[in-house]
């Protein structure tokens, strides 16, 4: 038995006085109404309803019954609707879960523009260290997480905001003082500076004009985020391979100099990771939407 089926049929036969009209009502038979009631008085072990062939009339236990009914009804009926708004609703509080040096260095622009194009939307942000933890958003007891993958771990879904390309970069003053590898092996010659996450194994993947090539490189640190890399990079500490939104502007400015431009790494999606939905709140919706939109639009994003 449905219980709240047979509450909804209980109420409707009551408030119409026939169980023909509360079928009509309902989109069912009178035979299936009947069948409810019944039911329902079976549950209760006693009688809601006196029926004659001419009329019905609730009992005493039916019309306490039929109060109760009606309040828990309109109760769900109410907060449907209430749910119903907050869906439709751009406003709001979103928690947003970043990698650390994504979240420092890009999400506090992203988060600033969002918030100004959509006033009633409040946004939290959390940074974490992608090297020690996986950023699932409900561990964080976050709405989004921003991830460098696209696989997706149940209960969770994924969409696709950007791409993050690898860049192999060094400063001026490192070039002028070691001079510049023309092809990956030369790189063995070179202090790499090698994260604990991408590449952890201390081993470049390229492709270049002659296909792919493979490269050990060593160096004297492993930095396990792109912000602590990039200040080293810019003291002329060695060679990196750095994401594109760490670098863009220090390219553009001279800071920093490509290495081995005719051969890259694969690059990375920049995804949403959220809990499954069916019905995904439209602030949430806004925020990816807006997210995607300014990363195709930011000039590091189409750095090749």
């Amino acid at each position: 038995m449905d219980r709240f089926e047979v509450m909804a049929t209980f109420v409707s036969v009551a408030r119409n006085g026939s169980f023909t009209r509360a079928a009509s009502e309902l989109g069912v038979s009178p035979a299936v109404t009947t069948k409810r009631v019944q039911q329902l008085e079976a549950h209760l072990k006693a009688r809601v309803l006196d029926r004659t062939t001419r009329m019905l009339r609730l009992t005493s236990v039916g019309r306490s019954y039929f109060e109760f009914c009606n309040r828990i009804l309109n109760e769900v009926h109410e907060q449907e609707r209430d749910i119903a708004r907050l869906q439709d609703d751009a406003s709001g509080a979103i928690k947003v879960l970043s990698p650390m040096s994504f979240g420092i260095m890009q999400m506090g622009k992203i988060l600033a523009g969002f918030m100004s194009t959509c006033p009633g939307i409040e946004v939290s942000l959390t940074v974490a260290d992608s090297s020690r933890h996986v950023l699932d958003p409900i561990d964080f007891d976050a709405d989004v997480a921003i991830r460098f993958s696209l696989k997706q771990s149940t209960p969770h879904i994924t969409r696709r905001l950007g791409t993050l390309r690898w860049v192999t970069c060094a400063s001026p003053h490192y070039i002028k003082k070691r001079g510049i590898p023309r092809r990956p092996e030369d790189l063995a010659h070179h202090p790499c500076l090698v994260t604990n996450t991408r590449f952890a194994d201390g081993r470049w993947d390229f492709t270049g004009p002659d296909g792919p090539v493979g490269v050990r490189v060593t160096g004297p640190v492993t930095p396990s985020n792109a912000i602590t890399m990039r200040y080293m990079v810019l003291d002329g500490a060695g060679i990196a391979l750095l994401p594109n939104f760490a670098v863009a502007d220090d390219l553009a400015e001279g800071r920093l100099v490509r290495v081995l431009p005719d051969y890259r790494v694969p690059d990375l999606p920049i995804a949403a990771i959220y809990p499954h939905r069916k019905l995904q709140p439209r602030k949430i919706s806004l925020f990816l939407d807006y997210t995607a939109q300014v990363l195709r639009a930011s000039p590091w994003h189409s750095l090749q």
